[in-house]
């Protein structure tokens, strides 16, 4: 009998070993998992689930522990190729197949280490303290001008806390998006009362147990500190067994294969895609693109079949009553083009002429007409 090892229990994780056993009734499968939960998923964590409106039991993934055999609370310690093992902590895991599917952790930020004062959004649990916060605290100080602070900052609002964004570079979203969706999501956030600091860094002192914060201009108190700053993918556990790319996440082939490797994959927040549109190798952290590779990556490992993921990337915010979806690879650097569509606007990303990837804001009608302008426009590069 084969056997797969998937390391990781989120999204991904769960979602090759589920495809795994579609495609082969006979394979015993072992999930280890991290956390102590079944598996879930992220993207309510930061919205729905800090409002109250989606329940921990609507976070949670159908089948989550069905059809696989599930090992909560058992991280990956170490990796042996040459005898096809996984190590956890008291245990030795041997693999004919291996899915590596750790995702990414939250980047710390110096000089703001994780305590009562100080929290980072990742996890349910991290979640679940969060929301409970949030219910007795009347000031929040956001670390961080991306769509997890964004979010973050907009759920507290509504339930009546003060917050202030603080973030380093000029404008908010400047790793992801062009200067014109960073104004309208500025003005949203500003209109719902949200203070941005732009441009700043941030020192951390505490008065008891009340954090104060300055940015070299001014100096003020919070009840709590949120930092969203990215994350890195989850690998440091192969102490270097598996090749990375220049983002640091595990290099795959398009098929979802490590590269070099024939029996192992990876999908997920911690895999850097050979992406063929592109032409490069691009890490993507999103809900749609994780539930794909992992589907690929399991067809490729347990049927064989070596079919190219060659899907356009697609996430997407809520913030209050901005709608923002993002699909292919809207690189800040590239040409911003601005257009009004019904109700809404799109930004379009060229590069060289080429249209790379795409915004839309409050304009959901308008997706499936740009998923194939963009897919027609990589073709025929």
């Amino acid at each position: 009998m084969r056997r797969l090892v998937v390391v990781g229990g989120a999204l991904a994780g769960h979602r090759a070993a589920v495809q795994a056993r579609r495609l082969d009734p006979e394979l015993d499968i072992t999930v280890l998992a991290a956390e102590d939960e079944l598996p879930y998923q992220r993207p309510p964590l930061s919205k729905g689930y800090l409002l109250g409106t989606v329940s921990a039991q609507r976070v949670r993934l159908r089948g989550g522990g069905e059809g696989y055999r599930l090992l909560p609370h058992t991280p990956a310690l170490g990796l042996d190729l040459g005898k096809s093992l996984v190590f956890t902590a008291d245990q030795v895991h041997p693999f004919d197949l291996l899915v590596v599917a750790t995702g990414a952790e939250p980047r710390q930020l110096e000089g703001f280490p994780p305590d009562q004062s100080v929290r980072y959004l990742r996890t349910l649990t991290d979640a679940t303290r969060l929301k409970e916060a949030l219910n007795s605290i009347g000031h929040l100080t956001v670390i961080g001008g991306g769509f997890i602070g964004a979010e973050v900052a907009i759920s507290a609002r509504s339930q009546g806390v003060q917050v202030t964004i603080v973030e380093q570079s000029p404008h908010l979203f400047s790793r992801v998006v062009g200067r014109g969706v960073s104004r309208i999501v500025e003005d949203n956030l500003r209109k719902l009362g949200v203070q941005l600091l732009l441009n700043s860094t941030t020192h951390l002192e505490l008065a008891g147990k009340q954090p104060i914060v300055s940015d070299g201009t001014q100096t003020w108190t919070t009840d709590l500190v949120v930092v969203g700053v990215g994350v890195n993918p989850c690998t440091a556990w192969l102490n270097g067994t598996l090749p990375l790319a220049e983002d640091q996440g595990i290099h795959v082939d398009a098929m979802g294969l490590v590269t070099g490797f024939e029996q192992i994959g990876a999908a997920g927040d911690v895999a850097s895609w050979d992406h063929p549109l592109y032409g490069r190798s691009i890490r993507f952290e999103h809900f749609e693109v994780a539930t794909n590779q992992a589907l690929h990556t399991a067809q490729a490992l347990v049927a064989n079949r070596r079919v190219a993921y060659d899907e356009l990337p697609f996430g997407w915010s809520d913030q209050g009553d901005l709608l923002l979806q993002v699909i292919g690879v809207p690189d800040p650097t590239l040409i911003e083009e601005e257009e009004e569509v019904e109700d809404g606007k799109i930004f379009l990303y060229r590069r060289d002429d080429h249209l790379e990837g795409a915004v839309l804001v409050n304009a959901p009608e308008e997706l499936t007409k740009l998923r194939d302008k963009i897919m027609a426009s990589l073709r025929n590069r």
